[in-house]
């Protein structure tokens, strides 16, 4: 009678199991469920994946604008525009203030808002962290004071689809090139000394990919990673016109440097820009 296999589960059964050929003259016919009951077998269940298709990515969503323009003041209160004033002076630093939009924050006193907003004018996001007022670094004990403006808004559902920090700046000019670092603190240090750039913060190491970058085609860019990062940004931005990385910092660094994974502003702060040459 050859191979018998269960129709549902696709599992080999006995050869007496099945229905006869010759049926109109015998009429026999063992169906497997049959079989498997008088055997005591138990069917093997082929279980098939469900197919679900990838939900699509939901539209970003926006802050009032009016939420950043309140955060707007009480610069005295905020240590990290404080800080700046410090290393750029006062003047300059509240023109890269009103620039990038800086913000201030109550949700833990002397912190900052680094607002995101778009080519569109559009507020992405508002990133609020707490900043050394001597130092300049970000207060890391007892725990990294990291915050998002929507999740201490209570703002649900939020899809958060991060830009460039500062991208907004691309629209006031179309022709200065483009540098692109890790923090928003090394953007506006970097702009302060390097003006001949409009100077964006990727906001985090893995933020930068190639559809951000493909975003400044058409831009003179080039990318300035932190210690550790270089080979990274470096192939990101293979097969991107445009767009160039930067070695200085690998040029430059000590073996002191690449452990503690500084970055521009730590070599700017520290010569002053005296021989960085990017």
């Amino acid at each position: 009678m050859g191979i018998h296999l269960n129709n549902v589960t696709g599992e080999q059964v006995g050869d007496h199991a099945g229905r006869c050929d010759r049926e109109d003259s015998c009429g026999y016919h063992l169906r497997p469920s049959e079989y498997f009951q008088l055997t005591g077998k138990k069917p093997f269940r082929v279980t098939m994946p469900t197919y679900r298709p990838k939900p699509p990515t939901p539209e970003p969503s926006f802050i009032d604008a009016a939420v950043m323009r309140a955060s707007l003041a009480r610069y005295e209160q905020n240590n990290f525009c404080r800080w700046l004033c410090g290393v750029l002076g006062e003047e300059r630093a509240f023109e890269l203030k009103a620039l990038y939009q800086i913000g201030t924050s109550k949700h833990w006193a002397g912190s900052s808002v680094f607002w995101q907003i778009d080519t569109a004018n559009r507020v992405r996001g508002g990133k609020v962290m707490l900043y050394d007022v001597e130092t300049g670094r970000r207060v890391k004990e007892p725990f990294p004071h990291v915050n998002w403006v929507h999740r201490l808004m209570k703002i649900e559902p939020y899809h958060l689809r991060q830009c460039f920090f500062g991208e907004h700046l691309l629209t006031l000019d179309t022709v200065k090139p483009v540098a692109v670092v890790e923090s928003e603190k090394t953007a506006l240090v970097a702009s302060g000394f390097i003006p001949e750039f409009i100077w964006m913060a990727t906001a985090g190491k893995q933020n930068l990919n190639k559809e951000k970058l493909k975003s400044l085609q058409g831009r003179r860019v080039k990318l300035f990673p932190d210690l550790g990062a270089f080979e990274r940004w470096q192939s990101l931005s293979r097969g991107v016109a445009g767009v160039s990385v930067s070695d200085v910092l690998e040029r430059r660094a000590t073996d002191a440097d690449k452990a503690a994974g500084l970055d521009l502003a730590d070599f700017l702060l520290r010569e002053k820009r005296a021989g960085v040459t990017v």
